[in-house]
C-alpha cells in the first residue's frame, strides 16, 4: 500500500497539533520532522509520539553537508538527529547525499555517523546555489546503496531535475532508479520541465507526468509498502493545502 505524508520542520510549532490531529483521523498515514539544529527542544516534540514519524537531517540550507562533516557537525548529528529519532520512534532518518564530487569522502564521513535508519536522499545535479551535488547519478546512488549498505530516499523531483541536467528521458532515468536502488520512501512535488533547479509546485501546477509517476508507484506499492511525503507548499498558515495536494494524487 502507499503510506502518505507531509512534511514540517522543527520551527513549525503552531503546526504540530494540527499535523497530529490529521496522523489520528488517518488523513495522512506519517509525518516527516525536518530537524532545524538547536531547534528541537523534546517537550515541545513529545506531541509526534502519538504518531508515526520520520527524521529529515538538516541539509545545507542549515550548514549540514556530509562532504564538510567535521567533529563539531558530528556532534550535532549524534546528539540532535540521532536522539531525536530514538526518542520518536523513527523508523527512518532522511539524509542529503551533500555537495561533493569525491565518493571516498562521502564513504568515509558517512561511516562517522552511520546509522542503519538512514535513508540517503538523492539530489539534482545543479543545487540552489549553483554547487554540484552528489547523489544526483545512478554511478554515484549505486555506489552509496552497494558501498556505503545504505537504502535511498527516492525524491522524484530532484532525480527529473537531474534527466534535465544529464540531457536524459527522465521516465527512463526514474525507471532505472526504482529498478535498481529499490526504494520504497519517496518524495513528490510538481515543477516544470524546462529547467534544471528544484522548485517545490502543488500538483497539476507543473508539467510532470504524474499520472504515469502515480502508475509506477502503485504497481510497487501491490509488492511493498510505499512511503510518500508531499513536499508541496505551505499556504494559509494551515495544513489544508497539504491535505488538498493527497487528494489531488489520490483522484488522479
Amino acid at each position: 500500500m502507499i503510506k502518505y505524508g507531509i512534511k514540517l520542520w522543527t520551527i513549525n510549532k503552531t503546526w504540530f497539533k494540527e499535523a497530529v490531529n490529521l496522523f489520528q483521523k488517518k488523513q495522512v498515514d506519517f509525518i516527516e520532522l525536518y530537524v532545524v539544529p538547536n531547534y528541537c527542544q523534546k517537550d515541545d516534540l513529545k506531541i509526534f509520539q502519538k504518531a508515526e514519524i520520520s527524521i529529515h537531517a538538516p541539509h545545507f540550507t542549515h550548514s549540514f553537508d556530509i562532504f564538510q562533516l567535521d567533529a563539531e557537525k558530528e556532534a550535532l548529528f549524534k546528539s540532535q538527529i540521532i536522539k531525536i529519532a530514538d526518542f520518536l520512534n523513527s523508523k527512518y532518518i532522511i539524509l542529503h547525499a551533500g555537495t561533493g564530487s569525491n565518493p571516498n569522502i562521502f564513504r568515509k564521513n558517512f561511516k562517522k555517523i552511520y546509522d542503519k535508519r538512514i535513508l540517503i536522499e538523492n539530489l539534482p545535479k545543479v543545487g540552489l546555489d549553483d554547487r554540484i551535488c552528489f547523489g544526483y547519478s545512478l554511478e554515484q546512488l549505486n555506489f552509496i546503496k552497494s558501498q556505503c549498505k545504505a537504502d535511498i530516499c527516492l525524491d522524484i523531483s530532484h532525480a527529473i531535475k537531474s534527466a534535465i541536467s544529464q540531457k536524459i528521458n527522465y521516465k527512463n532515468f526514474l525507471k532505472s532508479l526504482i529498478l535498481k536502488l529499490k526504494p520504497n520512501y519517496f518524495h513528490l512535488c510538481d515543477g516544470k520541465l524546462n529547467n534544471e533547479k528544484d522548485k517545490h509546485f502543488n500538483l497539476g501546477e507543473g508539467d510532470f507526468d504524474l499520472k504515469w509517476i502515480k502508475e509506477i508507484l502503485i504497481n510497487l506499492s501491490l509488492k511493498k509498502d510505499i512511503f510518500l511525503v508531499f513536499e508541496t507548499p505551505k499556504c494559509n498558515n494551515n495544513l489544508k493545502n497539504d491535505i488538498k495536494n493527497i487528494n489531488y494524487f489520490k483522484n488522479l
